[in-house]
């Protein structure tokens, strides 16, 4: 996967529906944990995930609706929204706007789909 693709999957899964106790959920930073999907993924793409992605990409969602990422070694900045039916989280950024399913949000766990990837992250106590 190149890193283009990557972020775009990344953005796509961060589309949430607009509650504000899932808004509040939603705030502050996650790391990418995990890949639940991996079977799924090739022998490169394990490799990415493991040197690129568990334990290094971000997104921090800010209460003001804007979010920083840090994807692939660069960070990124723009705002976010989380839909109605709190199911999806949509952000805007310089590269376009993305929408991410969200498949699981507690206070510390946040799983979502980007494209075809599904991802674990957990948040940050800072």
């Amino acid at each position: 996967m190149n890193k283009r693709i990557l972020t775009i999957i990344v953005f796509t899964l961060l589309t949430l529906a607009v509650n504000a106790q899932s808004n509040e959920l939603l705030i502050g930073k996650w790391v990418f944990m995990d890949a639940y999907n991996k079977e799924k993924i090739d022998e490169a793409g394990l490799q990415m995930l493991k040197t690129d992605i568990i334990n290094k990409m971000t997104f921090d969602f800010k209460q003001n609706s804007s979010f920083s990422s840090f994807v692939m070694g660069e960070t990124m900045n723009g705002t976010w929204l989380l839909t109605k039916d709190s199911k999806k989280v949509l952000i805007k950024t310089p590269d376009g706007p993305f929408e991410f399913q969200i498949l699981k949000l507690t206070k510390t766990e946040l799983a979502l789909k980007i494209g075809l990837g599904e991802f674990l992250m957990k948040k940050t106590k800072n």
